[in-house]
């Protein structure tokens, strides 16, 4: 076999490196503990969306109820509905098809929008719930109103930002307005490497460390494999190969190579050994790879896009609120929380939490021109907490967190104090005004809303 040459590429490549992540998995289930059925308390709370006209929308589903299903919501939610889930006023299984309209919370600006009230009375302690997941989910037949089976219960997996094992269900009685504690729900986390298929590594533009090898003689056909690619070195500092009388090339494992060059004769050899992947020359070569590449893996490149799409929109959906609890979190994990559902409705995986405190802002509100005007529906908002505080009269405050305040003039025009304004006040001064920033417009829908406050 002739001396093969070492070939000089023109371009610089990128070198894409696969790694192979390990799928962890974590499904503890939480010990379930006996309904309390523990109430508020005897202050009934009502939906009372504060913006007419603006609500989150429900989704609609037309289900089979005799065979089991699984369906998934526009945001990732997945509903896990065994067959007979469905029971009619008189307790039969409903057999005819069933209407579903589903929605999920996951901010306070949600909640606010929605109406939902979170006060909690635990023990006789005023709290107000943060959550780590709510839904809403309603069903009829025949616009009948139709029961959820308690022998074969729907089973939501929301998507959550906090593995924390220390929130509670809790369902909403619409007719008494208090919230009911009913045990716990499951924790699960999975690996967006558990999502991964291995895919070949795309081919890449030749550097100038790159080189092929030729067999001029004929006497090694197997190389005539690689008469139009070229071998691009993983770490070119430590690759010696040269013009050698053999040349071997292994296929490795995640489209890496291993070319090994043997110089001399009998006991007289030199070996050497270089770890590479294909690269091509920029032109012909390249876009006739590239072609190649995209037909026999297109099914499958299609379907990681899709994965990854609902991975960007997981950590879109988590990061908008929870920036710093956000770090805390395994980029490639997503928490999944699973509810069973006791009743049609609302329920909340939440557990209560103490009004904030250190500071107190007097209900002296002005607009910026420093007229008076009087706010109803007044909230305050700690960042990276999943809470709605709601207040009457005097704001309390914790003023070394992130805050945010607004509420509604009697014009319907949402005022607001964002965070860098709360830091200028005296959280101490009982009498001060308290200049609130006032939109000019009447907001219409949920996005108006959530631009002007947290944008």
């Amino acid at each position: 076999m002739k001396k093969l040459t070492k070939i000089t590429g023109m371009l610089l490549g990128a070198v894409a490196v696969v790694v192979a992540l390990s799928v962890y998995t974590c499904n503890h289930k939480i010990e379930k503990k006996l309904p309390k059925q523990k109430p508020t308390s005897a202050t009934a709370f009502k939906l009372n969306p504060p913006f007419p006209g603006v609500d989150l929308p429900y989704e609609t589903f037309v289900v089979d109820p005799t065979k089991p299903q699984q369906l998934t919501s526009k945001r990732g939610s997945q509903l896990v509905i065994p067959a007979n889930a469905f029971l009619d006023a008189s307790g039969q299984p409903v057999t005819g098809k069933v209407e579903l309209k589903f929605r999920e919370f996951f901010s306070p600006l949600e909640f606010y929008v929605a109406g939902v009230p979170m006060e909690y009375d635990d023990e006789g302690k005023e709290t107000v719930l943060e959550s780590g997941g709510m839904i809403e989910l309603n069903a009829t037949a025949q616009q009948q109103e139709v029961f959820v089976n308690p022998a074969n219960k729907i089973k939501v997996n929301l998507l959550s930002w906090t593995k924390s094992s220390q929130f509670n269900l809790y369902d909403f009685d619409k007719t008494t307005g208090r919230w009911i504690e009913k045990g716990k729900d499951s924790i699960s986390v999975t690996s967006n490497a558990g999502d991964q298929m291995p895919i070949p590594r795309k081919p890449v533009l030749a550097s100038n460390s790159a080189f092929e090898i030729k067999d001029d003689t004929g006497n090694f056909p197997e190389i005539y494999e690689y008469h139009n690619v070229l071998f691009e070195p993983v770490n070119p500092a430590q690759c010696k190969i040269s013009d050698a009388q053999e040349m071997r090339v292994k296929p490795l494992q995640n489209g890496e190579y291993e070319v090994t060059s043997i110089k001399g004769i009998g006991a007289y050899q030199q070996t050497q050994k270089c770890t590479c992947y294909l690269a091509f020359k920029k032109g012909k070569d390249y876009n006739e790879a590239m072609r190649h590449y995209q037909k026999k893996y297109k099914k499958l490149l299609q379907n990681q896009d899709l994965i990854r799409q609902k991975w960007d929109d997981y950590w879109a959906l988590i990061d908008k609120y929870r920036q710093d609890e956000v770090l805390k979190l395994n980029p490639i994990e997503k928490v999944i929380r699973t509810l069973e559902l006791n009743s049609f409705g609302f329920t909340n995986c939440d557990y209560p939490t103490s009004y904030p405190s250190g500071g107190v802002l007097p209900p002296n509100y002005v607009d910026e021109s420093g007229a008076r005007i009087s706010l109803q529906n007044l909230v305050l908002v700690q960042l990276n907490s999943n809470t709605l505080f709601r207040y009457t009269g005097s704001v309390q405050y914790n003023p070394a967190a992130k805050n945010l305040i607004w509420g509604i003039t009697k014009s319907g025009n949402l005022a607001y104090l964002k965070n860098e304004d709360i830091k200028k006040l005296n959280p101490h001064d009982k009498t001060q005004l308290i200049t609130m920033h006032v939109h000019p417009k009447q907001l219409k829908s949920y996005e108006e809303i959530y631009k002007v406050i947290f944008n």
